[in-house]
């Protein structure tokens, strides 16, 4: 035993040396008897592979010129197509080199345990982080990784987790996504389990699932059966579709009520502009098959809100207790519609100016503040949605309003809306409403007050009962609205003689 510890240990001794690609000094050389097997172990090494010879390397360990290099507990710095990385603890097992933990300078990037594997041509992280990255305007912070693979003869990376915040236009989303692969020829990013949160989008997370990403002049985006173009110079994100493959490829969270079963026709388009300045365009032609979506001509149910946000269940509907014909709402309808909607006999569900200027002042805001819903957007929000103001909310308007308009009439419509909608705290449907506040049915309202209580809608439990200055107020509007030619002169005929005869007794 003792001479075959002296054959191997033939000679140990600390160095610096220099073979051009790789220089640097060892603590302590030990090598076998012939030379052939090498142990370096601590030292600082500085290795450039873009200089490395193309030897073969199929002994069990790596080689140089031949030799069998064992190495143990070294720091190691690698030059490589201009990046710079720190490895620290780097050591050799079979065809392994492994390390503890790793630094790459640009950018700046920690990473704990690795290794490479000269066999399979891979490297192996248990994790990385970076804090921040710049991208396509976008900034990148906190980014963490886990499990990460990446093949140097393929150029394919794979992660098994990803975590980072992603701030743009001065907003910051949440985002989170399984399995991750990356690969170069074709430039392609594969994401699973895609979860990105932000207020703007939806109250909790969205869960998006599988996206495909097709990078070079212009990026293609795949989401679900959905195929997006995303233009990086501009920073232009445009898509057409049919409006089924649209509303399958919504997260799950967002395909509720009839979303989940309504079968559609028709084509969506829309595209979002950044530089060099803010700009949206939508156009959409969307019909719905009846029979997918609930059936409104009958006593259905729906979600309401009290003042305090809390819910209840209410029934409405022809020939429940509480319905008003629209023939009985006396001038509510003309009200209505001119104050809330006056594109309403004309538009398909929705108003393509609407939800441009509605999109450019939010972002321009920072934050959620107009919606540009037509009645028929109300409509379906009020029966199917909830109250929360994000984008996920208003694209489901967008389909369900397009659906109730294949289906139903102007005047069913606006009679659903009369009957669904809040008019006061806790004064559902237009007979409560104009009960409440005038103690009598809206068939017997005089123009004034119609106008009054339609104007009370954008904001129905925060409204004061009415009074002379607000009546006086409605009126003046009454009259531009005339003047404007939007409402009939007999309304102001009616109003004036009511107020004659009043100021006669």
């Amino acid at each position: 035993m003792h001479a075959a510890q002296q054959l191997h240990r033939h000679f140990s001794l600390a160095f610096s040396f220099d073979k051009g690609w790789i220089n640097g000094s060892i603590d302590t050389v030990s090598s076998d008897f012939k030379g052939e097997n090498i142990t370096l172990d601590g030292g600082n090494l500085t290795v450039h592979l873009d200089d490395k010879p193309k030897e073969d390397n199929k002994s069990g360990g790596f080689t140089v010129q031949g030799k069998v290099i064992q190495v143990k507990n070294m720091d190691v710095q690698v030059q490589h197509t201009g990046h710079h990385i720190t490895l620290k603890g780097v050591h050799t097992i079979d065809n392994k080199v492994c390390f503890s933990s790793g630094k790459l300078e640009f950018p700046n990037i920690t990473s704990g345990d690795g290794c490479y594997n000269k066999e399979t041509h891979s490297f192996s992280l248990g994790w990385a982080e970076m804090k921040e990255l710049k991208i396509m305007g976008a900034t990148v912070k906190n980014l963490t990784a886990e499990n990460i693979t990446y093949n140097t003869k393929s150029k394919t990376a794979t992660v098994g987790k990803v975590t980072n915040q992603i701030t743009f236009e001065s907003q910051t989303f949440h985002v989170e996504s399984g399995n991750l692969t990356a690969s170069r020829k074709p430039d392609k990013i594969t994401i699973e389990s895609l979860k990105v949160k932000h207020p703007w989008l939806a109250s909790d997370t969205l869960d998006i699932g599988k996206i495909t990403v097709e990078h070079g002049e212009v990026w293609n985006l795949t989401l679900g059966d959905s195929n997006i173009k995303i233009e990086p110079k501009t920073l232009t994100i445009s898509g057409e579709e049919d409006c089924n493959t649209w509303i399958s490829s919504l997260p799950s969270n967002l395909k509720i009520g009839p979303l989940s079963t309504v079968k559609m026709s028709g084509k969506t388009s829309f595209s979002i502009g950044f530089k060099p300045k803010p700009t949206f365009n939508l156009k959409s032609d969307c019909r719905a098959k009846c029979d997918s979506i609930p059936n409104l001509r009958k006593p259905f149910k729906y979600t309401a809100y009290n003042p305090k946000g809390k819910t209840f269940d209410r029934i409405t509907g022809i020939g429940s207790k509480e319905w008003i014909p629209l023939r009985m709402t006396g001038d509510m309808p003309l009200a209505v519609v001119n104050l809330e909607d006056p594109g309403f006999e004309h538009h398909r569900g929705y108003i393509t100016q609407a939800f441009t200027n509605s999109f450019l002042d939010n972002l321009k805001q920072g934050k959620f503040l107009r919606g540009g819903s037509t009645i028929t957007m109300q409509l379906a929000k009020n029966i199917w949605l909830s109250r929360e103001k994000t984008i996920g909310r208003k694209v489901q308007e967008l389909f369900l309003s397009q659906a109730l308009e294949s289906c139903y009439s102007k005047d069913e419509i606006l009679e659903l809306y009369l009957n669904v909608v809040e008019f006061g705290p806790n004064q559902y449907g237009i007979g409560n409403g104009s009960m409440h506040w005038f103690h009598k049915g809206p068939g017997e309202l005089d123009p004034v007050e119609s106008f009054w209580l339609a104007s009370i809608l954008p904001k129905p439990s925060r409204t004061p009962p009415p009074d002379k200055q607000s009546l006086d107020r409605i009126s003046s509007l009454m009259k531009k609205l005339s003047t404007d030619g939007r409402i009939p002169d007999y309304l102001l005929e009616v109003e004036e003689e009511e107020t004659s005869a009043h100021e006669d007794r």
